[in-house]
């Protein structure tokens, strides 16, 4: 490729988050005569991924130690960073991962560790009554009292139920990190969660690869552990037939999966080709747009074009998950009113 579209490559991978990843295929390529990319932003990709690669061990190794904290107190974190679908990958350290994260089943204990939190640490953010968010040694650290949320409240409910059940019927789930043993999510509700993270992307910034490629490493590494029976009837009760559909076409058409490899569910042979054509217009750029009153009598945007892309956004993608896609642009409408002033 001309040194533009290496250059138009790099910048792709950093809108979807996946430059080390990427950089590692490049490394596995070095010796291919056509693979010719500038000096200069060879370098600039290699330290791209020795900063995530820096910055991945700096979070797990305080990872182990905030879990270890909270789990002498018998307050039973549950890991849902994203650090644990990093540790599926070749290179773990290559997968962008956002703050770590802990979600506790039961509230008592949850109201133990934010207390803990708010004793021990700096508070970020307090306002939030699903979720607590604190700095500590310097990271950003999240307490979350519900696995997921969905602004259709029907719909939410019935998350919160299939969540309930699965921990209170199943024996707990661990993974290791180095020495550590450390409590996650079932591979089935994992794999769940996986589709309904990719599901509120779409919704609200335009499809990831990150998160189909998450899902396509989970399928090829913890598949064959996954319950889909039960996945199929938490789609089905989701209403997330559509979603499934989508993420089953994007890892055929991405990641060179077969028919054969995706049992939770039925592929119809239709392949949109507008789907592709959305994985280039993600919006990474989260600019709020709330409503405020002008000099004027008269409420305004306060930022007329990112509302116009919420719009947009909403419309284009009702069709894949009707229910939930038509509040969550009204909650987004209802979160930028309450900026106006009385």
């Amino acid at each position: 490729m001309s040194a533009w579209k290496w250059r138009r490559v790099y910048q792709y991978s950093i809108m979807h988050e996946l430059p080390a990843l990427i950089y590692d295929g490049i490394v596995k390529c070095r010796d291919q005569f056509f693979l010719q990319i500038p000096d200069d932003l060879a370098s600039t990709w290699k330290e791209t991924a020795e900063k995530m690669a820096s910055e991945y061990t700096t979070k797990t190794t305080a990872l182990h130690e905030i879990y270890t904290i909270l789990n002498q107190q018998q307050l039973r974190p549950i890991l849902m960073s994203e650090v644990k679908e990093a540790l599926l990958y070749d290179h773990p350290q290559h997968r962008a991962c956002q703050n770590i994260a802990f979600f506790f089943p039961y509230q008592t204990q949850g109201n133990k560790a934010d207390k803990w939190a708010r004793d021990n640490c700096t508070i970020i953010n307090d306002n939030d009554s699903q979720m607590l968010t604190y700095e500590w040694k310097g990271l950003t650290i999240e307490h979350h009292h519900r696995l997921h949320t969905l602004t259709n409240k029907l719909l939410n409910h019935t998350l919160s139920n299939i969540i309930e059940k699965e921990f209170r019927e199943n024996e707990p789930s661990y993974i290791k990190m180095g020495q550590a043993r450390i409590e996650v999510t079932s591979n089935t509700l994992n794999m769940l969660l996986i589709l309904l993270r990719i599901a509120q992307n779409i919704l609200s910034n335009g499809i990831s690869i990150k998160y189909i490629t998450d899902f396509g490493v989970f399928l090829r590494k913890e598949g064959d552990k996954v319950d889909y029976v039960k996945l199929q009837e938490w789609i089905d009760r989701l209403h997330m037939k559509r979603i499934a559909l989508l993420t089953a076409i994007l890892l055929i058409d991405l990641l060179n999966f077969t028919e054969d490899e995706i049992p939770f569910t039925t592929i119809n042979g239709k392949h949109d080709d507008r789907v592709m054509q959305e994985l280039f217009k993600l919006r990474t750029a989260k600019t709020n747009w709330y409503f405020q009153q002008g000099s004027d009598i008269f409420v305004h945007a306060s930022n007329s074009s990112a509302m116009m892309w919420h719009v947009r956004q909403s419309a284009r993608n009702f069709s894949y998950y009707p229910m939930e896609s038509f509040t969550n642009f009204f909650a987004s409408l209802a979160h930028s009113l309450s900026h106006i002033e009385e």
